[in-house]
């Protein structure tokens, strides 16, 4: 956690942002002040994509929003995001989060507009994931630091000009500076912004909790504001008749707007995403100073089948194209209703990369819109510098998200979101009909139908499997079964019905499917059932399954071990990815390894002027080399063209990688690539057994599946143990969920429990609230210790009314351990009385 001191300044500036107390007299009222809120230290280290991950999945069911203010280098020429743990997290919290309503994410959109940088090449931003906020100064116009992109969905107020703007007030950690009140009001940039908008989901989520991550979406699309930012210029109107910019998004954010509509908000439908087919044209793109190439796709909106969408949210172009310099290209696309949206506006800084490999660029531009139509896609070289040469677009495909139906239902504003339950009272009356099912049989009657063969021995009232006392095997709504149906999973002696996305489960999250409805694509690892896989998995299109890429590849094409793109660390060489090209080959400016000239061993290009040394040419005629040629490194006392197995590269040195380890792309025991004969990779380790929640594969360790504690393969039915809050059935070998009251359970039932939350008492196999004990009548106790499951009775021992207020008077019964222990204290008086008469006796002579 963030350290108390003046180094930690900036999470705690945005914190008092959002959660400073009400009715306090230093620096000022949050937004949310209401909220609780933590700061997760993670900045002031090496960070890498497991400290990332970790991060944003912190305690996802007590966490409602996640704000961060934080991204890639804002320099004008990076094009990075999240990596495969990262994106992991963030899939899972928008599916399981926050109790499956879905993790909000909350991004500041990136201070680079002093460089011209683009927020849609900053992968955290440029994602259907997270709310990308922008900044407007408190006059209402683009401030100096703002970068452009269709990615941002709305605006929040922050600094401006120095001297003329008023930049945000908060909390502050340096005391060198304030220290009468330790308070600021020099806050600034994008990152003030993504707090100030992070408050006001608070404030939504308090009117109304029931709020998914999506719903979160739609209303701060609906509530933002474009008048007070209209000043600026770039608003357009799309074809679903909202005003948006390319600055601001939808506007600035209102959060009384936010408020209201929450109170009246109803779940949007299930989101569906319409995936075009790959389209691969190798089309070119001229060197020449406003060439242009355009290219379109008729599209249908998938009409007719299960992921129809008529009403999109987001729209990406994901997209494989190779020009330089890359920062020349301005990309536009065009919807059939006439929308233009700039995905990529001219970066002048981005100079030495000329390629984007499967970038997915988002746009929020044409939300509301139908997406039936033909789509245009444009690419421009727009930039003042000279091409190399020609451009070629691979390849590219669009991807419509949104709905099939209006996802807009308000309530009323006058109908109460919550309403009261009233309890049953004594006089309340049950009106028995012919189809009464109740399961609670008066003692001593006579059963004298034919029962149905689904009803179990203590019988039924009547000869339908409607009119079962209890079940045999399972209850099916009001019917009894032999086994759960498909869509269903068994709880005790229940069927319950599965997510919609799932077509078999384990329980009624979306994160227990076992299979999926036919639309969608299974992720093996987490169980879920998405509409199309990530970046980091390899979509099995066969089977409908999402499968996790290789531990070192960005993204993976064929197979989860061929991959296409790797890590920004790493080069790109024969479907793998490596710390450093082999020998014999070089890094292009692509970070792909390229074959020599074949007159060369080592070269910087391809061809024979570019070698480095001919094969009958010698390093070093010591052998003991100080400095080496340019393109080769030094390794102990000699020059190499590439380092040794067990080394690796940094800067013209070659350096040892941790012991076990055959390659690296660092000395730390996390950064191994490739491994010794014996030992697995597993999350950047090379060990000689695979962690407790992985299993062995031919390529290292791989997760098991999150039903699983441990593993003997991958899938849902390889589970040695259970994860935490499981259970193994016998009879599947498959790991259940337990009854919500139990931590730890044997089985499906609130009597099942072995293990209570804290706050809880085990008792007979049931968790109570410690707090409640107190505040229960004898029959309350009955009733929560003894009822049982389907209607069924069980032999229990119990106690009078008066028998407790007995226990705690009546005397105790004869222990051994008491005479033990008075004993003891005897001797130990004994053996006192005689230290001191001796040492007085030894003082007097």
């Amino acid at each position: 956690m963030p350290r108390d001191n003046g180094d930690n300044k900036h999470g705690t500036r945005c914190a008092g942002e959002v959660a400073a107390i009400a009715f306090n007299s230093y620096c000022g009222v949050g937004v949310a002040y209401n909220a609780s809120i933590g700061g997760v230290r993670m900045l002031d280290g090496t960070v890498s994509d497991a400290v990332e991950a970790r991060a944003l999945s912190l305690n996802p069911n007590h966490i409602d929003i996640y704000s961060a203010s934080w991204g890639p280098e804002d320099d004008g020429k990076t094009v990075d995001g999240p990596g495969p743990l990262a994106t992991r997290a963030f899939l899972s919290g928008i599916t399981t989060g926050r109790n499956g309503k879905g993790s909000i994410f909350v991004w500041a959109s990136g201070n680079g507009g002093k460089h011209t940088d683009s927020c849609n090449c900053d992968g955290y931003t440029n994602t259907i994931y997270t709310l990308s906020i922008s900044s407007a100064t408190q006059a209402g116009y683009k401030p100096w630091y703002l970068e452009e992109c269709s990615s941002t969905i709305a605006t929040t107020y922050s600094s401006g000009i120095l001297g003329r703007d008023k930049s945000v007030a908060s909390v502050d950690m340096d005391p060198k500076l304030r220290p009468e009140h330790l308070c600021t009001t020099e806050h600034t940039g994008t990152s003030a912004s993504a707090p100030l908008a992070a408050g006001m989901c608070a404030l939504a989520l308090e009117a109304n909790p029931d709020l998914t991550w999506r719903d979160m979406q739609h209303i701060i699309v609906m509530s933002a504001n474009p008048k007070p930012l209209s000043k600026e210029t770039g608003w357009i109107t799309n074809g679903a008749h909202r005003k948006v910019s390319h600055k601001f998004g939808f506007g600035l954010m209102d959060g009384g707007s936010m408020v209201e509509l929450a109170e009246q908000w109803t779940t949007v439908p299930t989101q569906h995403l319409c995936q075009t087919p790959e389209i691969h044209e190798n089309k070119i793109l001229e060197p020449d100073y406003e060439s242009e190439l355009s290219v379109g796709t008729n599209n249908t909106g998938c009409e007719g089948t299960l992921n129809e969408v008529r009403y999109l949210e987001h729209v990406q172009c994901r997209l494989t194209l190779n020009f330089s310099p890359r920062g020349n290209l301005r990309i536009l696309l065009k919807s059939p209703q006439g929308t233009p949206s700039v995905l990529l506006s001219q970066r002048p800084r981005d100079v030495i990369s000329s390629n984007f490999d499967s970038w997915a660029f988002l746009s929020i531009h044409f939300w509301g819109e139908d997406p039936r139509g033909v789509w245009t896609l444009t690419i421009i070289n727009a930039g003042p510098r000279k091409a190399d040469s020609n451009g070629i677009l691979k390849k590219w495909e669009l991807l419509f998200y949104g709905t099939e139906t209006n996802p807009i239902r308000l309530r009323p504003p006058s109908l109460q979101m919550f309403k009261k339950k009233h309890p049953a009272t004594e006089e309340e009356t049950k009106v028995v009909g012919e189809n009464y099912e109740d399961n609670n049989i008066e003692d001593g009657l006579e059963i004298v139908y034919d029962c149905h063969e689904e009803c179990d021995k203590t019988g039924c009232y009547g000869q339908k499997n409607t009119q079962c006392i209890s079940c045999l095997h399972f209850k099916l709504n009001k019917r009894c079964v032999a086994e759960c149906p498909e869509g269903y999973y068994s709880s005790g002696k229940e069927c319950l019905e599965c997510h919609s996305d799932c077509l078999s489960c384990t329980g009624p999250g979306r994160d227990s499917c076992l299979t999926c409805a036919s639309h969608l694509f299974y992720v093996t690892d987490l169980a879920l059932c998405i509409t199309a896989c990530p970046h980091t998995y390899y979509q099995d299109t066969e089977n409908r399954k999402c499968l996790s890429c290789s531990e070192n590849c960005a993204t993976c094409q064929e197979s989860p071990n061929q991959c296409t793109s790797c890590e920004a660390h790493l080069v790109f060489y024969n479907h793998s990815c490596l710390p450093s090209c082999p020998t014999g080959t070089f890094e292009n400016r692509h970070q792909r390894c390229v074959e020599c000239h074949p007159s060369c061993t080592a070269c910087t290009g391809p061809k024979l002027k570019d070698c480095i040394m001919r094969q009958t040419e010698m390093f070093c005629s010591d052998g003991n080399c100080s400095q080496c040629p340019q393109g080769m490194i030094r390794q102990n006392n000699s020059c190499v063209t590439a380092c040794d197995i067990g080394w690796y590269r940094w800067g013209n040195v070659c350096k040892k990688c941790w012991p076990g380890c055959t390659s690296c792309f660092g000395g730390r025991r996390d950064e191994c690539i490739k491994c010794t004969e014996g030992r697995s990779l597993a999350r950047g380790q090379c060990r000689l057994h695979c962690p407790r929640n992985m299993y062995s594969t031919p390529h290292g360790c791989a997760n098991c599946h999150h039903f699983c504690s441990t593993c003997n393969g991958g899938g849902a039915y390889a589970c040695t143990t259970c994860a935490r809050q499981r259970y193994q059935d016998d009879s599947t070998g498959l790991c259940y969920s337990c009854h919500s009251s139990c931590s730890e359970c044997a089985g499906p039932g609130a009597e099942n429990c072995t293990v209570c939350d804290k706050g809880s008492l085990l008792h007979a196999g049931t968790c109570i609230p410690s707090a409640s004990l107190s505040q229960l009548s004898v029959s309350q106790l009955k009733e929560m210790t003894h009822s049982a499951a389907a209607g069924k009775r069980r032999s229990y021992e119990m106690f009078t009314a008066e028998e407790p207020q007995y226990r705690r008077t009546k005397p105790p019964e004869y222990s051994p351990f008491v005479t033990v222990t008075i004993i003891a204290v005897i001797a130990c008086l004994a053996i006192l009385i005689l230290f001191a008469l001796l040492f007085a006796t030894l003082q007097v002579r």
